[in-house]
């Protein structure tokens, strides 16, 4: 191959997914997209929210078994899986809860996805297994390729429980999805991003009218140094009663410290909810997550070789 194409999260977009193969020149021969020469590499997030899960997953694990894809895991691949793992402790329970307050948020999450693809059918629980084979993250050598985060810290905690980026014992999926362990904090900075209490009462309203006492970390800035800079906070956020969330201080924050991607290799990521034309948003980090199933559009980025990203290079497909 001489080429790798990165795209961005899927959220069950099948025919935004092929649009956007066929305009990176990949056409569709037998059961699989193939190109002569490129291979994609997709960011994870698969599943769930979008009206075609299981073209989606048909065409991204054809690409894989034909060797025209590679893919990370995603964090709704992770939820997936903890949702269909039994709690050793609780007998008729599992690791991302089904029954209370935090199941019904849950099912909602997955309402996608489980009504395709059957609750606790054959075919639920083979595409689980299939998620469990996918690295957390992915080290090309000349470029990096993860979900939400790269943080060498992290990465290097979970070492002694996967291979390549590949979990090698179902203890790990156990272990990962109960708080307060290393290996579950590991999991959460890298498929779901760095985060940091705001402090001082301040709560702010998400984009799916959820309280938010936390805010991401702008991890991919190696430029940040004060809360101000390093919080994820949408434009135009508001308080629970509606009034304009007032921005944090610009003082030293040794979160920034601690996150900050600093490597000389570049970066591409998913996760993270990105509107308005594709750009780059740092020299060394690269979004491709442009909102596919909100209306945006599925956006890759064409790599062959450079060593500093080019914003030109970012393609975006959507369906007219």
């Amino acid at each position: 191959m001489t080429g790798l194409d990165i795209i961005g999260d899927v959220h069950g977009c099948a025919d935004k997914l092929r649009g956007l193969l066929l305009q990176l020149g990949f056409h569709e021969r037998g059961n699989a997209f193939t190109h002569p020469d490129r291979q994609a590499v997709f960011v994870g997030d698969f599943i769930d929210r979008g009206p075609q899960q299981l073209e989606t997953l048909r065409i991204v694990r054809s690409m894989v078994d034909a060797g025209m894809a590679q893919t990370t895991m995603g964090n709704h691949e992770f939820n997936a899986i903890a949702y269909a793992t039994p709690d050793p402790k609780a007998a008729g329970e599992f690791m991302r809860p089904r029954n209370g307050p935090k199941g019904t948020k849950n099912r909602k999450q997955h309402a996608a996805f489980l009504e395709a693809i059957g609750e606790d059918s054959k075919l639920h629980h083979e595409y689980v297994e299939w998620f469990k084979t996918m690295p957390q993250w992915l080290d090309l050598d000349e470029i990096r390729v993860i979900h939400a985060c790269w943080h060498r810290t992290s990465i290097e905690a979970l070492a002694g429980a996967v291979d390549r980026g590949v979990a090698t014992s179902d203890e790990f999926w156990i272990d990962a999805s109960t708080n307060g362990g290393v290996i579950y904090e590991a999991v959460e900075t890298i498929l779901k991003g760095p985060e940091f209490k705001l402090g001082g009462g301040r709560v702010f309203v998400d984009k799916d009218r959820h309280e938010r006492r936390e805010a991401r970390i702008r991890w991919w800035n190696g430029n940040v140094r004060t809360l101000r800079e390093i919080a994820e906070i949408p434009p135009g956020s508001t308080t629970p009663d509606g009034q304009p969330f007032s921005p944090l201080p610009d003082t030293p924050s040794s979160e920034a410290e601690r996150y900050r991607y600093q490597e000389s290799e570049p970066v591409f990521y998913g996760h993270y909810w990105r509107t308005g034309p594709p750009a780059l948003e740092s020299p060394n980090a690269v979004c491709v997550d442009y909102s596919a199933v909100k209306s945006g559009p599925l956006v890759a980025y064409r790599w062959d070789g450079e060593t500093a990203p080019i914003g030109e290079k970012l393609v975006s497909f959507n369906c007219k």
